[in-house]
């Protein structure tokens, strides 16, 4: 299941780029670190320049037509062979850009894998956690879930009352895998469960022990991320139970790591020694150019997180 799935939808394999690597960047820092966010169709399109007429803007407004012809969070881990990062659109097509504006006046996004969310069979193509882990969307649930969390980023007021419809709609469902008929539910669970661990809202422990003890990779994944930014006694128990499984997905894990240590770190630092030592990453195709985006095991992530201090 996590072999075949691991994009979710699909994953970038651009054999052009393979000489040059990039360490890919999760979605929090790009929404974070955006100055725009906007719904815009591609005008025309090279490998070093692309034009996009804005069509609606969330938050600060642009309008017509701009200039992307760079990259704001591009972290190359190797270049070799002459190649150089390229764009990847295609004249005609639309979809969701997350921007920030040249010192030049142009735009642009955070890599060229990163930072759109184009749109395909009526469907976006959509981003909560990492490129890698895409799931395909209605655009009402995108926008109802991006606005929010946009604005949520920028300091601007939201509205949770629609959103948490949402979320208790599909939470309360049995965790859906990746079978015809259960798929979109399982899009609409994995959008859900990130649209809450983006914003920080704290859900019962009982609706997200559903889903990190089922047996969907993915749904696992989620409901760690979910589960990390909880501080009652109760959640933090559990997930020292979850970090010292043997058999607990190593992936997840390290996510309950990464927010737990922002709730707790004397936790972590007490039961590191008894932590997974094993690697963990994406998966993907060895020529993805993204293929050095580093995700360390619970020990790693502790001693990075030590170090950090």
């Amino acid at each position: 299941m996590k072999k075949i799935l691991t994009t979710l939808v699909f994953v970038f394999v651009v054999t052009s780029l393979s000489a040059t690597t990039w360490d890919e960047p999760w979605q929090d820092e790009i929404i974070k670190k955006s100055q725009h966010f906007i719904y815009a169709k591609v005008i025309s399109a090279t490998d070093s320049l692309v034009v996009v007429e804005v069509q609606k803007s969330f938050g600060k407004s642009i309008k017509g037509k701009i200039i992307i012809d760079s990259f704001f969070l591009l972290n190359l881990c190797s270049s070799s062979g002459g190649h150089s990062p390229e764009f990847m659109f295609e004249k005609g097509q639309e979809g969701y850009f997350f921007l920030k504006q040249t010192e030049k006046g142009s735009y642009a996004i955070p890599t060229p894998t990163s930072g759109f969310d184009l749109l395909s069979d009526d469907k976006v193509h959509a981003t909560y956690r990492h490129t890698y882990h895409k799931a395909a969307v209605d655009k009402e649930i995108y926008e109802l879930t991006y606005t929010a969390i946009w604005n949520y980023f920028h300091d601007i007021k939201i509205d949770k009352v629609p959103l948490m419809k949402l979320i208790d709609e599909y939470l309360a469902k049995p965790p859906a895998g990746f079978e015809e008929d259960e798929v979109n539910i399982f899009y609409k669970q994995h959008v859900v469960l990130e649209t809450v661990f983006l914003l920080d809202i704290e859900l019962n422990i009982n609706v997200l022990k559903k889903f990190i003890e089922c047996d969907n990779y993915h749904s696992q994944i989620s409901a760690a991320r979910a589960l990390s930014i909880l501080k009652t006694k109760e959640a933090k128990n559990y997930m020292i139970y979850y970090l010292k499984k043997k058999e607990g997905n190593i992936f997840a894990q390290t996510m309950i790591v990464w927010g737990l240590w922002e709730v707790d770190p004397k936790i972590l630092l007490d039961i590191k020694d008894e932590l997974s030592k094993d690697e963990t990453g994406f998966g993907g195709n060895i020529m993805d150019p993204r293929v050095c985006t580093y995700v360390p095991s619970p020990f790693e992530a502790i001693v990075a997180l030590q170090d950090r201090k």
